[in-house]
């Protein structure tokens, strides 16, 4: 029988094989699905490793990103300004502010991987093997159909700009989407509020996203 981290590698397989038909690809822990509307991610969480009674756990759940294209090509622009080498899509992770909003915690909550005791070989525990594996089919449907819908044109916006307390990120990545529909008062409002959260904060990093929105912002 297979020890917990075999048997990690085994379900991560089986998670792999369920997203294909969602249009996900990849390997190992991470599979992406690029659109013309940008790039859906889900990957298996960093393992978490405990002990509890003598015996280690494996904790591990799935995580997802969905990257507008604006956004990209935005993140594509500054890593030029700045010199570093720049993602490409398929990469891409973020901005990863309302990823996982709206998922309950009965599919955002982690899966547990022990040890049997009472098999030799510390093989891992089949009753939480055969939990993770019918778990698998509903969590991954949910973080598939998740990470595609905010990628439909200004779902990833509409959710921004439902934020009663936008903080700055969520203020800059508002004014980034917005400009794919030209100028107007709701993208002046947008940097506005914008400009005013980042004071006295990093001035010119702000001032640089301005200027790149206001570039890009033309009349459509």
């Amino acid at each position: 029988m297979d020890g917990p981290d075999s048997a990690l590698r085994r379900l991560t397989r089986e998670a792999g094989k369920l997203l294909r038909p969602y249009g996900f690809h990849g390997t190992e822990a991470a599979w992406t699905h690029v659109t013309a509307d940008g790039v859906a991610s889900i990957r298996r969480t960093r393992t978490q490793r405990t002990w509890t009674d003598g015996q280690q756990v494996l904790g591990f759940g799935l995580e997802l990103s969905a990257t507008p294209r604006a956004w990209w090509e935005f993140c594509h622009w500054r890593d030029g300004v700045r010199g570093l080498e720049p993602i490409a899509l398929e990469q891409a992770t973020g901005p990863g502010l309302i990823d996982e909003r709206g998922l309950g915690a009965e599919l955002t909550e982690l899966w547990s991987l022990r040890v049997d005791p009472a098999q030799r070989g510390r093989p891992a525990l089949q009753a939480d093997v055969d939990t993770v594996r019918a778990d698998l089919p509903v969590r991954v449907h949910a973080y598939a159909r998740r990470a595609l819908r905010l990628l439909e044109p200004d779902a990833y916006l509409n959710e921004l700009l439902a934020d009663p307390n936008p903080q700055p990120a969520t203020l800059e990545a508002i004014v980034v989407l917005l400009a794919q529909h030209g100028p107007g008062p709701r993208l002046d409002d947008a940097v506005t509020r914008f400009r005013l959260s980042v004071a006295d904060q990093d001035e010119s990093g702000a001032e640089n996203a301005i200027a790149y929105v206001r570039g890009r912002a033309v009349p459509v």
